[in-house]
């Protein structure tokens, strides 16, 4: 099941660098040793008042077996809906890694039964649950490789559009799709959208395919899109992070009608949608423009 017709998604950032790291084995000298710096960016869903994630630390799964693990003093609740359009959070700064190959992070997220990790709506709070949360964080399984006196950097979208979804007796769940950028590379696409493509009171969402896409598909399908871009009341939308290359763009008037768990083929199909552009190139650390207008 998915959200009603109030939602629609926004852009967080919240910066994840490195520090304060515990673990055995490895060599931490300066001549074996790089940094690490991660952010978060999120797509968050309006008409939600606040969903906030507590998080307890960050596990790098390395390679060789050697994780590396940074538990928190105090565990850090962020309300994701504070860092939109670019907005910040330090989670972490300048962390000291091995050199060497890691495949996996995982955010550990506290799921107890304080419940820290929530969503909070018009008509009340509710428990925001992570499947295996628990055992396992939030894992992301794109890797990297830190070289020695060498800092890498990334940024970790995580799409709550794609990411959150209701069941038939009521009970929130997070299931992230999380996907890793270059930071140094990111780029973006920015432009408005003309009035006359939805009415008023329509749920806007700009969907992001890789390469030149005639057909999209909706969230849920096959080639469901990469990431999410949020609409403000003002018609502008900003599609964050993205890996330099080709992108289609796609604008729907109807978003609260995407189940995120289905493939409906009917929305899939092009009668979802009001606006498909011709492919955009974008490069690193450029923001390109995309107008929307009636065709």
């Amino acid at each position: 099941m998915f959200f009603p017709k109030v939602f629609t998604p926004a852009v967080m950032t919240v910066a994840v660098s490195a520090a304060f790291l515990t673990g055995c084995g490895g060599d931490n000298s300066a001549s074996n040793t790089g940094k690490v710096s991660m952010q978060i960016t999120d797509a968050p869903v309006d008409g939600a008042v606040a969903v906030y994630v507590q998080f307890s630390g960050v596990v790098f799964v390395a390679e060789n077996e050697d994780n590396k693990e940074v538990i928190f003093d105090e565990p850090k609740r962020i309300n994701l809906l504070d860092f939109q359009n670019g907005e910040v959070y330090s989670f972490l700064n300048e962390v000291e890694l091995p050199a060497g190959r890691y495949n996996q992070i995982r955010l550990l997220v506290d799921t107890d039964e304080n419940n820290d990790t929530v969503i909070e709506l018009a008509d009340g709070t509710y428990e925001l649950t992570i499947p295996s949360g628990d055992q396992t964080g939030l894992k992301l399984v794109s890797g990297f490789t830190v070289n020695t006196d060498e800092t890498v950097s990334f940024t970790l979208d995580f799409d709550l559009r794609k990411s959150i979804t209701v069941t038939g007796n009521g009970e929130y769940k997070l299931r992230p799709t999380i996907r890793i950028v270059d930071t140094t590379e990111a780029a973006f696409i920015s432009g408005t959208i003309a009035s006359g493509l939805c009415a008023a009171d329509d749920q806007l969402a700009v969907y992001v395919y890789e390469g030149d896409v005639s057909q999209p598909e909706d969230l849920g399908a096959e080639a469901e899109p990469l990431a999410t871009a949020s609409v403000a009341t003002d018609l502008t939308y900003t599609a964050s992070f993205l890996a330099p290359g080709e992108y289609t763009l796609a604008l729907t008037c109807d978003a609260d009608l995407d189940d995120p768990e289905v493939d409906d083929e009917e929305f899939g199909s092009g009668t979802g949608f009001v606006f498909v552009s011709e492919p955009i190139t974008v490069v690193a650390e450029q923001t390109a423009t995309l107008n929307m207008n009636p065709l």
